[in-house]
């Protein structure tokens, strides 16, 4: 019998639960609808506002001027391949790093594995000098 109540109770939960998702979202609205119609106007006029100051030639208000681009690009280049130098300058900083430090990994009594170095400031970057 209590089997048959379970049921029953995850029976009508579930159909409860999916008649309230198919009421639709203009039920739970809520009326921000007509917030997001106001953002979307605000802000397609202050894109035409500052359309307007650039083909005017005015200086823009700090919110107009304000982009977040690098180099007025949107897109972040990756850094150029090292030369052989580089390269070879690169290897000889981490294995005098290496023979400095002597990182080692160990793990503490909550599980979690720690580097430990040799010598202090190692922590800092790998081709720290300032224990030196």
């Amino acid at each position: 019998m209590r089997t048959i109540a379970a049921v029953l109770l995850f029976v009508t939960t579930g159909i409860a639960t999916a008649s309230a998702q198919q009421q639709g979202s203009w039920s739970m609205d809520h009326g921000h609808a007509a917030d997001a119609a106001a953002a979307a106007k605000s802000a397609a006029a202050a894109a035409r506002a500052k359309e307007a100051a650039i083909a005017a030639g005015l200086p823009l208000s700090p919110s107009q001027s304000t982009n977040f681009t690098v180099n007025g690009d949107n897109v972040l280049r990756a850094a150029s391949p090292l030369t052989p130098e580089q390269q070879k300058a690169e290897a000889d900083g981490r294995e005098a790093w290496q023979a400095r430090c002597r990182p080692t990994v160990i793990e503490d009594r909550d599980g979690l594995r720690r580097t430990k170095y040799a010598e202090p400031d190692c922590d800092l970057s790998r081709f720290n000098t300032a224990g030196k």
